[in-house]
């Protein structure tokens, strides 16, 4: 065959096996926001928007949490919000695909929201939205979502940071142990059994999730 042939037929294959290569395995899952979960996951979500981690933005602003930024050497007055060593942890999918890129263009990426915990949600979603009853967990997890409460260096890659101010050297408060951060509710939603999209949830535990 001519060289020339050879190359057409090469591109040909190439993009026929581009186009026919299922989704998941053809790119990373992405951040969707929390806007794709919060339908079916109402009960889940109104925890969180109660809990820290909801408000983590907040932290970044001037004026707040004053006491503890003047302990970490930080200036209390300064604005936090478009520093890039806080941002990767009070924001979510910061410099990721379909992450946080600033206030007004993602607006639900702010905060510490769901895939922060769960992983970034385009894959696993899917499986979630077509058959929301009947998912096991191996499944989802090789579509790409995690689970906080069971894999401690989910929540170690910001608890325990190299670039975080507040760390134990600082005080002991900030020890991060997970077991013990899991009895606090302030910071996780409970589990909720799912009875489908965009139907209540019904609480089976206190365990959180």
């Amino acid at each position: 065959m001519p060289k020339r042939a050879q190359m057409i037929f090469i591109v040909l294959i190439f993009s026929f096996s581009a186009r026919t290569m299922p989704e998941t395995e053809r790119d990373d899952p992405v951040f969707v926001g929390y806007e794709g979960c919060q339908m079916c996951h109402r009960d889940e979500f109104a925890d969180w928007r109660r809990s820290k981690h909801a408000k983590a933005f907040e932290l970044l602003r001037p004026g707040n949490r004053k006491v503890a930024k003047k302990r970490a050497q930080l200036d209390p007055d300064k604005d936090y919000t478009t520093s890039n060593k806080c941002l990767k942890c009070h924001t979510t999918g910061y410099r990721e695909s379909g992450g946080f890129i600033n206030i007004d263009d993602t607006p639900t990426r702010i905060g510490i929201g769901c895939e922060m915990c769960h992983g970034p949600g385009s894959d696993y979603r899917k499986i979630h939205k077509s058959k929301p009853l009947s998912f096991s967990r191996d499944e989802v997890m090789t579509a790409g979502q995690v689970y906080g409460s069971t894999d401690p260096e989910v929540c170690n890659r910001c608890h325990k940071n190299k670039d975080a101010p507040m760390n134990p050297r600082i005080d002991k408060e900030y020890e991060f142990n997970l077991e013990e951060r899991l009895k606090n509710t302030r910071s996780f939603h409970k589990y909720y059994k799912s009875k489908g999209h965009g139907t209540p949830n019904v609480q089976i535990t206190e365990h959180l999730e």
